[in-house]
């Protein structure tokens, strides 16, 4: 049986390194709830199947793997209501800091993460504002009707 998003999730994964034309709302919904089922169902099997250590890194694997697409489905959503795809560098920042944090715990523990996250606690809220701003953004702003291409900015 095919749907509508189902279509959108095919074309989301198609089109995973495309960054000109316009996402809706619905692509960037049905992206995450698939890349989220996608990661928690692999992660659990391996975390099952394998060792603690083994089935970190491969769970960091899994999650990058999923995460290809959004990079330009964030800008192709941020083209759908008028705004430059630059704006993305927000998100990519958030997530640029926890796969640091990830790779620390992951290599020398939980500890040497707590004291990463405590040297640079006040990055986040210098790039909370913009990341929590953005992201709601792409999950909930309407489309614009204008012109199919991003503004110069």
């Amino acid at each position: 049986m095919k749907t509508a998003s189902l279509q959108n999730l095919r074309l989301t994964i198609r089109h995973s390194l495309t960054f000109t034309g316009r996402a809706p709302r619905t692509d960037v919904w049905m992206y995450l709830l698939a890349a989220a089922l996608v990661v928690a169902i692999l992660s659990s099997a391996t975390a099952w199947a394998t060792e603690d250590p083994v089935s970190g890194w491969i769970s960091l694997a899994i999650g990058l793997i999923c995460a290809v697409p959004a990079p330009a489905l964030a800008v192709r959503r941020l083209h759908d209501f008028g705004r430059s795809g630059w704006w993305s560098l927000a998100l990519a920042a958030g997530a640029a800091r926890l796969l640091l944090l990830d790779i620390l715990q992951l290599a020398f523990g939980w500890n040497v993460r707590a004291v990463a996250e405590n040297v640079v606690h006040w990055i986040d809220w210098a790039i909370f504002p913009a990341f929590g701003l953005t992201y709601l953004a792409l999950l909930a702003w309407p489309g614009s009707k204008d012109r199919n291409s991003p503004p110069i900015a």
